[in-house]
């Protein structure tokens, strides 16, 4: 828990100024799962499998996507432990989310 704190804050510290978000729209069935998301930063942001990978020059993130049935709402602000899934049968839904350095090309 701690060591998860500390890995936050100091991605905290060196994430991207200003607000930077991701935002958009997941949708998740047993046939299929697709994320509609953009970001106001420099982020590239992929989908693979139920997991939504956003990386930036320094930092990756991984959120997985809750096994729910529907649609969604995805939000998630750069440097923070959670991302906020919304709407569908849950109403809402913190997620937390795996964070480190970048590694390879």
């Amino acid at each position: 828990m701690l060591e998860s704190m500390l890995l936050t804050l100091w991605l905290m510290s060196f994430s991207m100024t200003g607000n930077c978000s991701v935002t958009g729209t997941v949708f998740h069935s047993a046939e299929q799962t697709v994320a509609q998301l953009q970001s106001n930063c420099l982020i590239d942001i992929q989908r693979r499998d139920r997991w939504i990978i956003m990386t930036s020059q320094r930092w990756a993130v991984a959120v997985e996507i809750p096994p729910t049935f529907g649609e969604r709402q995805f939000t998630y602000t750069w440097g923070a432990p959670w991302a906020l899934f919304e709407g569908g049968p849950s109403p809402r839904e913190w997620v937390s989310v795996a964070a480190g350095p970048r590694t390879g090309a």
